[in-house]
Formats: structure tokens, sequence, C-alpha cells
């Protein structure tokens, strides 16, 4: 088969966010692509794992062996994914370590449905590798902590984010990611972006919203 041949269809690998893998996640996956003769495997924009061109058959089974639902990869009431550097263990310019924050953002269960995915970018430095202030939610690490900023986007109509609060602690900066989310869900449309949520919405009244 040629590239144009091969079926429209893709798996994603649960587990893998943030981009880090260990030797164990690329044993599996080797094993998975030499079994299922997966012809391509991508690595997203947001750092995740995505197995691509497998016939439908072959994908059906590669679901039920990675106890996938057939519906999308995400719940609705959890941001859609958390795309983060590898923080200051891994590289000298961070200032913050990003792998339990980044899990803890992942895990967090809101109080109802998203009006629409919710991208986070977290960067350990200014440099700002996970371009964090495209994003929905977008934390990068300063001298005093985490910066947090909300509504940024990268599509069709690029934005940057609105500064909510800086010099947040991790337990600060979720507790206030937690809140944000809340009060966006509970007042913006249904399939309406952060975005554009933030071009009808005054920063000043989110913050009244949100801050102690």
């Amino acid at each position: 088969m040629t590239a144009q041949q091969y079926p429209k269809t893709f798996c994603p690998m649960p587990g893998i966010n943030g981009g880090m893998l260990s030797p164990e996640n690329l044993q599996q996956i080797t094993d998975i692509v030499s079994r299922y003769n997966i012809p391509m495997v991508k690595v997203t924009g947001a750092q995740r794992l995505y197995f691509h061109g497998l016939e439908p058959a072959g994908l059906a089974e590669l679901k039920r062996e990675l106890h996938l639902p057939d519906s999308l990869p995400h719940i609705r009431n959890r941001v859609h994914y958390v795309q983060a550097c590898p923080g200051r263990k891994w590289c000298r310019y961070g200032r913050k370590d990003t792998k339990d924050i980044s899990a803890a953002i992942g895990a967090l269960e809101l109080s109802g449905p998203l009006p629409y995915k919710v991208k986070v970018g977290v960067s350990a430095c200014q440099i700002c590798c996970c371009e964090s202030w495209m994003r929905d939610i977008g934390l990068a690490a300063e001298k005093d902590g985490w910066r947090l900023s909300f509504g940024g986007n990268a599509g069709s109509r690029p934005r940057i984010g609105d500064l909510i609060a800086d010099g947040l602690s991790d337990g600060e900066a979720l507790d206030l990611i937690e809140k944000t989310l809340n009060y966006y869900l509970k007042t913006a449309k249904y399939k309406t972006r952060s975005s554009l949520f933030m071009e009808r919405t005054d920063i000043d009244e989110l913050r009244r919203n949100v801050l102690p």
C-alpha cells in the first residue's frame, strides 16, 4: 500500500502524556507496532502517541487490548490534554518541576462538562517551550512561582492568553486552574473556545470570580 491507500484510522496510546516515555513504554510500543503491522506512529503536537493506518479489524482489536472506548479519547469534565516540558530535573533553564503538576491538572475532575476542548501548556521557564501563552490554560515558571494565563489559542485565530495571576505555588496554581475552568464551564455557551470566551469577557470580572 502507498501512504494514500492506508485506511484513515488512528488509535491513541493511553497513558502517554507530556511526551515522557519509560523503557517499558518503548518496549510495549515496539511490541504493538510489530504485532499489528502498524505503518506509522505519530508523535502529536500534544506530545501524545497515535498509531495510524490500521485496518479496521486490527483497530478494533487494539482498542480492546488497550481498554479504549469507542468514544472520544478525553472526558468532557476534564482537560483535553496537558503538554509539558521536561522541567527542572532535566533542563538547566527550568525553574520548577513539571511532572507532578501536569499529572494533577490532567486528573482534575470539574463540576460539569467543559464547553469545548481545553489544552494546557506547562513550561518550566520563561523560554516557554510549550507555548503556554497560546494555550487555553498556560502555566510558565518564573522566579517567584507559576504564572497562570487563560484564553490563549494557536489556531486559525491566534490569541495570547490573559494573565490571571503570578507568583503561584503548585497548590495555588492547581486550585486557581480548577476555579477558572469551573467558572468557564458555568458561564460560556456550549462549543465556545476559551479564546472567544475571553474576547467577550472582562478579565477583571473573571479575576473577581476566581481569585481569593
